[in-house]
């Protein structure tokens, strides 16, 4: 039995390294290093800052629709999140940013639109969006915004300053290649025509970077990259063998016979079945039809939708590395009561 195990864990992890790391993580990291390295203070604090009631709802806004924007998985969120964390962006907001990458799930949604129907796809989106919001203000509000960036490695003390003659959109350009490369790697297309873009946007980075940045500039941006990759990606790794590992001991068929109704704890246990058998972004959808089919209740399986993409066991050991222990645990609490509450009020009005 052990040694299914680790073998479950062994091939779970080879897999992630297959199709997240060179695609999607790898990018996420070098755009998380370019937040600290080439992108001022005052331009994360316009976006994602602000102290004033309008710079918040600003603040708001902008980090919930990051997830129609930049869809990604719940991994690779995280250095994109520890990035503008780092940099300077409001605690509530960071984390609003946190949840709305992998959570909105714009593309899933409309897969999900011709198994589940339109009503339901809008409802997991609706609702994805309201939790990302919630779930940044609440924790706002239990921590009443003091919170510190001290565990995180301090920023670099030879910080570099863009030059002021640089025009805003020679930053965007290069931007705008460095995030379409990751874009790209999560993108569900052909693979000949996946590697070719994906070819062509990481030329237009290099380019671009040699362009319109000095060399000392490149190398703080290098330099900030891989402590990102140092902070997050080891204990990425272990979460992630540590899902396969025990994804063999979770009983599909029991599972289905425990969401049959809709009540908190079918819900529950639809969501922490999601936390901790970790599934590539997208796959939720066939595994939620799975369930129904198998006679899995509507209200459950929302709940299901709704948390499975934001959360896994990884998630949450670099979100302990970044904020600590105390804030893990509510950051979890919310994400879960939330999903949970969702799902259960879905199945009573879809009843």
């Amino acid at each position: 039995m052990l040694n299914e195990l680790l073998i479950s864990g062994w091939e779970t992890l080879l897999e992630y390294l297959s199709f997240h790391v060179l695609l999607c993580l790898i990018p996420a990291f070098f755009i998380a290093g370019a937040f600290n390295a080439l992108i001022s203070d005052k331009a994360i604090f316009k976006f994602m800052g602000g102290d004033s009631k309008k710079g918040k709802t600003i603040a708001y806004f902008f980090a919930a629709i990051s997830g129609l924007i930049i869809e990604v998985c719940s991994c690779t969120i995280l250095p994109l999140f520890a990035g503008i964390w780092k940099k300077g962006a409001g605690f509530g907001p960071a984390i609003t940013f946190l949840y709305s990458g992998p959570g909105i799930a714009f593309l899933s949604t409309l897969i999900a639109v011709p198994i589940f129907g339109p009503g339901f796809a809008a409802y997991r989106l609706i609702f994805s969006l309201i939790n990302a919001v919630l779930v940044g203000v609440l924790m706002e509000l239990i921590f009443d915004g003091k919170t510190k960036r001290d565990h995180i490695e301090r920023m670099i003390h030879d910080e570099v300053k863009l030059s002021t003659k640089r025009k805003t959109w020679q930053s965007g350009v290069f931007f705008a290649f460095l995030v379409s490369l990751m874009l790209l790697g999560t993108a569900q297309i052909d693979l000949t025509i996946k590697y070719s873009l994906m070819s062509l946007s990481l030329i237009g980075t290099i380019l671009s970077g040699f362009k319109f940045y000095e060399k000392r500039e490149l190398k703080a941006w290098i330099k900030e990259s891989f402590k990102f990759v140092k902070m997050i990606f080891p204990i990425l790794l272990v979460g992630v063998f540590i899902s396969g590992f025990i994804k063999p001991l979770i009983s599909t068929e029991i599972i289905v016979g425990l969401l049959g109704d809709n009540n908190v704890f079918s819900n529950l246990l639809a969501v922490l079945f999601g936390a901790f058998a970790y599934f590539p972004v997208a796959v939720e959808i066939p595994i939620a039809k799975m369930f129904l089919d198998l006679g899995a209740h509507i209200g459950p399986l929302m709940s299901y939708l709704i948390v499975d993409p934001v959360v896994s066991l990884q998630t949450f050991l670099v979100v302990n590395k970044i904020l600590k222990l105390k804030k893990t645990i509510a950051y979890a609490s919310l994400v879960i009561i939330l999903g949970v509450l969702a799902g259960w009020f879905y199945g009573v009005i879809a009843a």
